[in-house]
C-alpha cells in the first residue's frame, strides 16, 4: 500500500510540473512613459497653469481701476495704498523688520487676516519666509502699505498651504511695514 501511495504521489507531482511547464505565461511589460513624454507634459501643464494665472491676475488689475498697479522685475504686480515718498530708508541686509500682512484670494475674499497671522518680525534676506513677502519687503520703507498681485510660484506653488490656500492659487497680499531696525555692521 506504502507502494501505491508513493507511485501516486509521484504521478500527482509529475502531472502538476507538466501542466505548469505547459502553461508560458508572458510576463508583462511595465507600463511607462519615456522621460521625454513626460518632460513634455510637464512643460505643456505648466505653461497652461501659468497661462490661466497671467489671465486671473490681469482681469483682476483691470477691475481695480482705483489703484495703479506697477510691474516688479519678479513677475508680480503691486500698488501703493500708504505711500511715503520723502522717507528713503528700506531696509537692506541683515536689518530687522516689523510687519503684518493679509491673505485674499483673486476674487477679493480674504483668506487669511492680518490678526489670524500676527505681527511678524523678520531678519531681512537671514531668514527663510515666502518670497513674495521677502522682495516686497525690501522695496518698502517703513509705515508703507502695498497690495501684491502674485503668481502661486512665488506664494505657495504648486501645493498650497494644504488648509485654506489651493494648489497653483494667484493670491493678493496687503503687506504693511511697520518698522525698520537698521543693523550696526
Amino acid at each position: 500500500m506504502f507502494k501505491a501511495f508513493k507511485y501516486g504521489m509521484f504521478a500527482v507531482i509529475s502531472a502538476t510540473l507538466f501542466f505548469a511547464c505547459q502553461q508560458k505565461e508572458q510576463a508583462q511589460k511595465p507600463i511607462s512613459q519615456s522621460k521625454e513624454n513626460i518632460i513634455k507634459n510637464s512643460v505643456t501643464r505648466n505653461k497652461e497653469v501659468i497661462t490661466n494665472e497671467e489671465t486671473l491676475i490681469s482681469n483682476y488689475i483691470k477691475g481695480n481701476k482705483a489703484l495703479e498697479f506697477n510691474n516688479s522685475q519678479l513677475g508680480f504686480k503691486y500698488a501703493y495704498i500708504n505711500r511715503r515718498v520723502k522717507d528713503s530708508i528700506r531696509p537692506t541686509l541683515g536689518d530687522t523688520v516689523q510687519y503684518t500682512y493679509e491673505i485674499s484670494s483673486i476674487a477679493d475674499s480674504i483668506i487669511y487676516t492680518q490678526k489670524e497671522i500676527g505681527n511678524l518680525t523678520y531678519e531681512v534676506d537671514k531668514q527663510d519666509i515666502l518670497p513674495i513677502l521677502r522682495n516686497g519687503l525690501r522695496m518698502m520703507k517703513a509705515k508703507e502699505t502695498i497690495k501684491v498681485v502674485t503668481p502661486s510660484t512665488l506664494a505657495y506653488g504648486y501645493l498650497g498651504d494644504q488648509n485654506k490656500i489651493a494648489k497653483n492659487q494667484p493670491l493678493i497680499f496687503t503687506i504693511t511695514l511697520e518698522s525698520i531696525t537698521k543693523t550696526n555692521f
